[in-house]
């Protein structure tokens, strides 16, 4: 009886083994794989290199200064190889490891290219500091939200010297003068992208804008024709051109479509207050004005709308 109950309590231990043991482990693992990554036809080293497959340990690797890799300790079956390294799209690879045969597993993996390089162009940047213009592009950038124009142009100046096919900066270049009251200047910039297939039409509109801005009322038909490229300013600023031609219809619907572009911007809605007075219609100029008014309370607009508020009935 006692060596009948030790029996069972043997084999109920066996059972359990071997349904604990993970089948990499219940079997020989001598199985072996090797590879090499390339990218452009150039080894790649410190790839990070995970050969996985269901219900068996992952083994792990790196490849060598030559790209080459080599891993044992794979049970027999298909394994997923995965290969990665900063800066790359990783890639993956499915093989049948045999403990007899080691596969060869090849990788060729593609650089992930940032923004700035798809933009410009590989051919452009041949022999380049793609990173090194990337941050000069960053900092020009900065200076010119910063309104620091001076070193925003100067910037981009320097860039299109080393690239002069990217043309768009013309554009970035003439709106920091622009910004600056130099018009004449920003014309030059500007025209320097007429007819370019991209951004010609866009060099047009900003031509238009900065003759309008000179004084010149029949340059606001190229402001008018721009459809989407019309900013907020530009209909604003159309409206303010219709108004000094004593068009009030025409100004108004200007004015109302630069407040549907941006509701919060209290300018359009000051100038539609002011025409529904002139017309009598003081209720909806009451509405106007308190728009301004809570929009920007402390802008000379808001002063005034609150000046006009309290003196209205």
């Amino acid at each position: 009886m006692r060596f009948s109950h030790m029996f069972r309590g043997l084999l109920v231990v066996a059972l359990l083994l071997a349904v604990a043991v993970p089948p990499a482990m219940s079997q020989a693992a001598k199985g072996r794989a090797t590879g090499r990554v390339m990218s452009a036809g150039e080894p790649l080293g410190d790839v990070s290199i995970l050969a996985e497959a269901p219900d068996r340990f992952p083994i792990e690797g790196t490849t060598d200064s030559n790209g080459r890799f080599s891993l044992i300790g794979f049970s027999t079956g298909e394994w997923t190889f995965t290969a990665e390294l900063d800066g790359y799209q990783a890639a993956t690879r499915s093989v049948r490891v045999t403990q007899g045969q080691a596969p060869t597993v090849a990788f060729d993996l593609l650089r992930i290219r940032s923004g700035f390089e798809l933009l410009v162009g590989a051919e452009a940047l041949e022999g380049l500091d793609a990173d090194a213009l990337e941050a000069d592009l960053d900092a020009a950038n900065a200076a010119f939200d910063a309104e620091d124009y001076f070193t925003a142009i100067a910037g981009y100046d320097e860039i299109l010297t080393v690239i002069p096919t990217l043309t768009y900066l013309h554009l970035n270049v003439g709106n920091a003068y622009r910004a600056q009251g130099d018009y004449e200047t920003a014309l030059v910039s500007y025209e320097k992208v007429i007819g370019d297939p991209e951004r010609g039409e866009q060099a047009e509109v900003e031509i238009a804008r900065t003759r309008l801005a000179m004084g010149d009322l029949d340059a606001a038909a190229g402001i008018a024709n721009a459809g989407a490229n019309a900013s907020r300013e530009d209909l604003y600023n159309l409206g303010e051109v219709d108004f000094a031609r004593g068009d009030i219809d025409a100004a108004a619907g200007w004015y109302e479509k630069a407040a549907a572009i941006d509701p919060n911007w209290e300018k359009p809605w000051f100038k539609l207050a002011l025409l529904a007075l002139n017309k009598g219609d003081v209720e909806t100029a009451k509405q106007n004005f308190q728009k301004v008014v809570d929009m920007a309370p402390d802008s000379e607009d808001g002063a005034q709308a609150q000046a006009t508020l309290s003196a209205l009935p």
